[in-house]
């Protein structure tokens, strides 16, 4: 199983995949890393976006961003160059 946090070893396969953010005014943006690591803890432990711990950026947060990578097929592209996780997760955080 995939380990979350992410290893800098498993990030750095997936790094490229995420553009470098544009510099815009307001609120710092979260980086894309503790995004990642929430929607795989989401993913691993099949649970529903509300129980997730306060430990990672806000859900909303993390729901936006994810709904955007889904779109995009960014998480598509994730999940094949990361380890396989539990059978049946691809779709555990479309609730």
């Amino acid at each position: 199983m995939l380990q979350i946090p992410l290893s800098d070893a498993d990030w750095a396969r997936v790094q490229s995949l995420f553009p470098e953010p544009v510099s815009t005014r307001g609120r710092p943006r979260r980086s894309d890393r503790e995004i990642l690591n929430a929607i795989l803890w989401l993913q691993q432990k099949n649970e529903k976006w509300h129980r997730l711990p306060a430990t990672f950026p806000p859900q909303q947060t993390c729901y936006l961003r994810y709904m955007a990578w889904k779109k995009s097929g960014v998480l598509d592209q994730v999940n094949e160059r990361l380890p396989v996780r539990k059978p049946g997760c691809a779709t555990c955080c479309d609730t």
